[in-house]
């Protein structure tokens, strides 16, 4: 069958370069492929201009700025084929991956096909969609609401089987998937209002359309999300994620679907937080250098709205947008109250969870085979309130059996020698704006200790790193054991404090505050401090949380292969780390004092 491939823009210009010559290289070059930006950098031109020399594509470049469903409907105008692939301009493609989704749509005669989407760089490592499904209730006012649920989001590729990754699929992600041209016709075109909820309202034409979506495990791309964002894309990234578009883009789904989307949640919680990041990962020294909330000021609202002014002025002569007509609002009601009566099924297959624009919270907890009979309750008083536990397997020959959706099982045979600081391998998979907590297995942590400690991050904007044990160091350190004082977990607590180090047991975060990568530590079994270090030389605060005695219990202390127990043979290596520690806190209050006087420091 002939297929032509539709490439547009997601939010940023630059991409689109490697983007192309990733695609080429998997592609034969009889395929059709119709290029579609607007208002690109001349670089960003001239480079598009090299690659159509040396492989022939349709380009076609508005001169006002484009959102991706406009530019969706320019590049299909122009399909003579019977299949079309849709794809943004910042997906890496592995060798194959359209023969795969081709053969799906043949062997299972399907409308729509997703392939098997990651999330990088690095490129097929870790999973972003495995296939979806909408779920469809009514609330207790009878009014429909639709969760989005990925598969496998997030884990790593080794765990995809036939068994977690079933053909049976029922919405696709607009980052890459396979269409038939006749059925884009029959339900579209695409909803040009739409900057966001745009793949949940396709979903839905396709559900009441009736048609017929399947995933393809064999057909892997990767959405390149992490890379770094380059200042010359900002302009660009601040108008498709603009406040005035996403308002306007919420409306109009809620006009369609009758489905109220919570407007202020979406844009404080996704929106804006989505380009503050694009800003921070541009401009990463000055976030350093004038902290959060002054680089929101001096940098983001200015050159923000700068952005979004001179996009604008590009499109004053735009007609009306295209969207598709109907359901009408008497089948959209029959539709809901059929679905919405049917029993939802996807809490009990494997690999499914919620995707929505609330963070997740995740945690991270590190054991090993001593430690099994521990393991257990701990997981027990913490996995209901976490959407996702990374669980770190230190030396372990064999593994215990889990089977359980919220838990990614990680080994040492596979991530290395970790041992404690495994429980920070999780930060390797999350995504920007989740929550992290760190976990130990022989504690007891209470039925509300996440709402508590996300409420307290909340307060303070998510400055700061906040936990339940901590400790001050004393002002001359010859024994790092006894030259500190504790605030033990134990211990009740009538006010929030500063402390020096965190016990690494009962620490939380956003991960937009602070990111960790484990695998570069120096020390092993030294997590304290060397999560103490980080934290003060990159200026993030560490606070210990209010709370009554015994908030957080010990199930064992003072095991015989414990860190404490180690620590108390010998402190050599952690009396220094204290001390360059004290030192940096010295050196900062220095600093901060000659800074107030007004003398150099």
């Amino acid at each position: 069958m002939e297929g032509s491939i539709v490439v547009s823009p997601r939010e940023r210009f630059t991409s689109i370069t490697a983007s192309l010559q990733s695609l080429f290289a998997t592609i034969s070059d009889e395929i059709p492929v119709i290029v579609v930006e607007g208002c690109s950098p001349e670089n960003t031109c001239q480079q598009l201009e090299q690659l159509r020399e040396q492989r022939h594509f349709e380009w076609i470049g508005t001169d006002y700025f484009i959102t991706p469903q406009e530019a969706r409907n320019i590049g299909f105008d122009r399909v003579q084929t019977e299949l079309v692939v849709f794809t943004d301009n910042d997906i890496h493609y592995e060798p194959g991956w359209l023969e795969a989704l081709i053969s799906n749509r043949e062997q299972y005669d399907s409308d729509l096909v997703a392939p098997l989407i990651c999330i990088g760089p690095p490129e097929a490592s870790i999973i972003h969609h495995a296939g979806g499904r909408l779920v469809i209730k009514k609330d207790k006012g009878n009014k429909p609401y639709v969760t989005e649920r990925h598969r496998l989001m997030d884990r790593p590729v080794a765990e995809l089987s036939d068994i977690m990754t079933p053909v049976e699929n029922e919405i696709v992600e607009f980052h890459c998937f396979l269409a038939r041209s006749d059925y884009i016709r029959r339900i579209g075109p695409m909803d040009e209002r739409l900057i966001t909820r745009e793949q949940i309202d396709f979903g839905l034409r396709s559900k009441v359309a009736g048609g017929k979506v399947t995933f393809e495990k064999n057909a892997v791309v990767t959405y390149m999300a992490k890379i770094p964002f380059k200042e010359i894309d900002l302009p660009y990234m601040v108008f498709r994620w603009s406040d005035e578009l996403a308002i306007k883009s919420l409306q109009a789904f809620t006009g369609t679907w009758g489905i109220e989307t919570e407007t202020n949640r979406v844009l404080n919680h996704w929106i804006r937080p989505h380009r503050f990041r694009a800003f921070k990962s541009a401009f990463s020294d000055q976030v350093e250098q004038l902290g959060p909330k002054r680089f929101y000021t001096e940098v983001v609202k200015a050159r923000a709205n700068e952005y979004v002014t001179r996009a604008f002025a590009t499109r004053t002569n735009m007609t009306s947008p295209r969207y598709p007509r109907g359901p009408a609002p008497e089948e959209i009601s029959d539709f809901f109250n059929t679905v919405a009566e049917q029993d939802d099924m996807a809490g009990e297959a494997p690999g499914w969870i919620r995707h929505s624009d609330k963070p997740m919270i995740i945690g991270g907890m590190a054991t090993m085979p001593s430690r099994i009979h521990t393991l257990w309750p701990a997981i027990a008083s913490i996995l209901p309130q976490l959407d996702r536990l990374y669980l770190f397997f230190d030396r372990f020959e064999k593994l215990p059996l889990i089977r359980h959706p919220k838990i990614v099982c990680l080994t040492s045979q596979n991530f290395g020698d970790h041992r404690a600081n495994g429980k920070f391998l999780g930060l390797l998979m999350a995504g920007d704006g989740d929550y992290y907590f760190s976990l130990d297995d022989d504690l007891l942590y209470p039925q509300d200790y996440v709402e508590r400690m996300v409420e307290y991050l909340q307060q303070g904007d998510n400055t700061f790193v906040a936990g339940v044990h901590g400790s001050i160091l004393k002002p001359e350190i010859n024994h790092y054991l006894n030259d500190r004082r504790v605030t033990n977990r134990s211990m009740a607590s009538d006010t929030e404090s500063r402390v020096h180090i965190l016990g690494t047991c009962t620490t939380a975060f956003n991960t937009d505050t602070l990111r960790l990568d484990v695998r570069r530590w120096k020390h092993r079994n030294m997590v304290d401090l060397t999560f103490a270090l980080i934290c003060t030389q990159r200026g993030i605060p560490m606070n210990i949380i209010s709370r009554k005695e015994n908030w957080v219990s010990s199930q064992e202390e003072n095991q015989q292969d414990s860190i404490f127990r180690e620590l108390q043979k010998d402190d050599t290596v952690q009396t220094e780390m204290a001390k360059a520690l004290l030192q940096h806190h010295t050196n900062t209050l220095k600093k901060t004092q000659a800074i107030a006087s007004g003398t150099n420091p």
